[in-house]
């Protein structure tokens, strides 16, 4: 039985290594990194975290984000930082021009970071909004990854199409709801296709260059959804 105690105290002795190493070192932006595991991914998202996973984003089963965060201040500096909570990440569009809604936790890592500092998310996401082009951002523990080499104050751009049935809201941005405000420009774009006068790319959520039926079933499957 002792040697069952033991076991565990070492077990949770470690647990508390790795956790208390995650407060004492911060995610240094400019030596983390990010990254995908295909070259363009096209993910549909819906705020009641309901729609597309991340890792059927590039026509696949296995797709995924990858992160890897280093410190970059105290004695730890330039090493991985492990044990970083599955929530401690965010996500924003490059283009400022591109609204996003999210919700609580829009995107949720698959596990904690690793004693090499990688995690990765293939989840689904929990917001509403439209990035066609332009790509997103991650931040972790408050910090951006940035684009290398640094120093540097543009943000690592990753290249993900992000669409969804929360196109619209009040002052014309996305309110994390899908309402009628949100089937008026669907409206507008309903069937079109790309190169056509009208066409949203943001109502094509199949990714097939088509505002057609199909879309608009969608569009309905996730009518009068909001944050959870």
């Amino acid at each position: 039985m002792n040697g069952v105690v033991m076991r565990v105290i070492s077990v949770i002795a470690a647990l508390l290594v790795i956790a208390s190493a995650a407060h004492a070192c911060d995610a240094d932006e400019c030596a983390s990194l990010a990254g995908l595991s295909c070259p363009k991914m096209q993910i549909s998202v819906c705020p009641g975290g309901d729609f597309e996973m991340i890792r059927h984003g590039c026509d696949g089963i296995g797709d995924y984000i990858w992160v890897e965060i280093y410190a970059g201040v105290g004695g730890c500096y330039g090493d991985p930082i492990p044990g970083i909570p599955t929530t401690d990440f965010w996500i924003g569009a490059c283009d400022p021009s591109q609204a996003l809604c999210f919700c609580t936790a829009p995107i949720v890592a698959d596990s904690l970071t690793g004693m090499n500092g990688r995690t990765t998310f293939s989840g689904v996401l929990s917001a509403g909004g439209c990035v066609p082009g332009g790509g997103i951002w991650i931040m972790c523990q408050g910090h951006v990854i940035r684009a290398k080499p640094c120093p540097n104050m543009n943000p690592l751009c990753l290249n993900i199409v992000i669409k969804s049935p929360d196109i619209n809201g009040a002052g014309g941005k996305p309110d994390c709801v899908v309402n009628l405000s949100d089937l008026v420009p669907f409206g507008y774009s309903y069937n079109t296709s790309m190169g056509r006068p009208g066409f949203n790319a943001c109502c094509d959520y199949n990714d097939d260059n088509q505002c057609n039926l199909s879309d608009f079933a969608y569009f309905g499957t996730h009518y009068q959804h909001r944050c959870s």
